[in-house]
């Protein structure tokens, strides 16, 4: 006999009840797909976050609050790393790229940091439009920062609460270049000239600038130029209009001339190589090792009472230990709530079967063997248990995408929830372990004697 009819009618009987089982059963499986699921994405995008920075040299201090400053930009008060102990970098011959990252700036919440052209292009593998900086009043955009190629934007102090103060340095900066996609939290940053950032903050920028001793000699002539020029129309007072507009004009030339110098007091290069002698510190320095080997040794070499050397890789295994570590009591937590949610289900059940006790005695009274009982009750609970680890997975793997689009819009790092083999095998096991229990209730009212059922006793 087949048992589905009357399992149909059970289901359409005591609908409201059934769907509330399939509920709890799904919020159930969801809690620990979700979990699995979001845990394996921050794994993931932790990881491609990292991907670039090879080895990360810094002043000695807390490695994660390394690792989140210059991966993250997640800023924190860190020490700074003297100049020339990362300036020997650039002629290391260990070293294919070495780039310092400068931070204390930002824009409309995105981060300014101040880098150099090559790490822009090794960043971001090429541009998607424009190119690199080549002067300090430029800059190059990440792929999520809302700011075209010929906009201008004006930098602000500090990050976050503090911008709020819209305290500007009053420089102007033009947007030459925009970054590929890279699926990082440097999506959202503004690069510029690492001498930017020092020459807004008032710091040595890294060169010798002969411009600024012409600037000093050729200042003084233009201002006793000018004092000359006053001197000249306080006496042309007396002689004409015709003078005293010829010493107007000549005091205009005397300003023109004065601010030209001004502008080629500014900084005229960018990039290596530096003077050790006019280096400020920084937060920390990228290096891209040529070599496996190099980069031990280069980690060793730097590991001094001056400095610190890592690979952040080394860091993110330590932070996803203490994640799993988490992860592993919440999954706890899950099954202990999946365990009590079934028991839940399994009571009800228990309790709803009374109500079928008369059917399947007339049944039984009728002919219909014990297993026909046993497999009807058997498939009902099955089915209520299948439905809600279906639906559980599907629920988790949504809650997982939210949370990740969540987190990606805050963090700018890219996490792609996804369903997978940890997933699927807790649904399956829930599953099992459901179908097993389902046994219960299908074998009790499988040994109910018929005239006692028939009686309510």
């Amino acid at each position: 006999m087949n048992p589905l009819p009357i399992v149909m009618a059970s289901l359409k009987r005591h609908w409201i009840m059934n769907i509330l089982f399939v509920l709890l059963i799904a919020v159930a499986v969801a809690i620990g797909v979700g979990l699995t699921a979001q845990e394996r994405a921050l794994r993931q995008g932790s990881a491609q976050a990292a991907d670039k920075f090879d080895i990360l040299i810094a002043a000695p201090g807390s490695q994660t609050e390394i690792v989140m400053n210059s991966i993250f930009l997640q800023h924190s008060a860190i020490n700074l790393l003297d100049g020339p102990y990362w300036g020997k970098l650039f002629d290391d011959p260990r070293v294919e790229i070495a780039a310092p990252l400068a931070f204390g700036d930002s824009w409309k919440g995105h981060s300014i940091v101040g880098s150099t052209p090559q790490f822009v292009t090794y960043l971001s593998g090429g541009l998607a439009s424009g190119h690199v900086f080549e002067t300090i009043e430029q800059a190059v955009v990440g792929a999520a920062v809302p700011l075209a190629i010929g906009d201008e934007f004006e930098p602000s102090h500090g990050h976050g609460p503090e911008e709020v103060l819209d305290h500007h340095h009053g420089a102007e900066l033009h947007v030459v270049g925009k970054m590929q996609p890279t699926g990082t939290p440097w999506d959202s940053a503004i690069i510029v000239a690492v001498e930017q950032v020092w020459d807004l903050h008032a710091l040595p920028t890294g060169h010798h600038e002969p411009a600024g001793d012409e600037h000093d000699h050729d200042g003084s002539e233009a201002h006793e130029d000018h004092e000359d020029h006053e001197h000249n129309e306080a006496n042309a007072h007396h002689e004409g209009d015709h003078d005293h507009d010829h010493a107007a004009d000549h005091d205009e030339d005397a300003h023109d001339h004065a601010h030209e110098h001004d502008d080629d007091h500014h900084v005229t290069r960018i990039g290596p190589p530096f003077d050790l002698d006019e280096l400020p510190g920084v937060p920390a320095i990228v290096v891209r090792p040529k070599s496996v080997a190099a980069a031990y040794t280069i980690r060793s070499d730097y590991r001094t009472d001056h400095s610190t050397a890592f690979f952040p890789a080394e860091v993110l295994v330590e932070m996803y230990r203490l994640l799993g570590n988490a992860g592993s009591v919440m999954r706890a937590m899950a099954l202990g709530s999946q365990a009590l949610v079934v028991a839940a289900i399994l009571a009800a059940i228990l309790a709803l079967m009374q109500l079928y006790r008369k059917q399947f005695a007339v049944l039984r009274a009728l002919g219909a063997p014990r297993s026909y009982v046993f497999s009807a009750i058997w498939s009902y609970v099955s089915l209520l248990v299948v439905t809600g680890a279906i639906c559980g997975l599907g629920l988790g793997w949504m809650v997982a995408q939210s949370v990740s689009r969540i987190f990606t819009a805050e963090t700018g790092m890219a996490m792609q929830a996804s369903l997978g083999s940890s997933e699927l095998m807790l649904a399956g096991g829930f599953v099992i372990i459901g179908l097993i229990l389902a046994t219960l209730p299908a074998f009790l009212l499988y040994r109910r004697p018929v005239v006692s059922a028939l009686r309510g006793s």
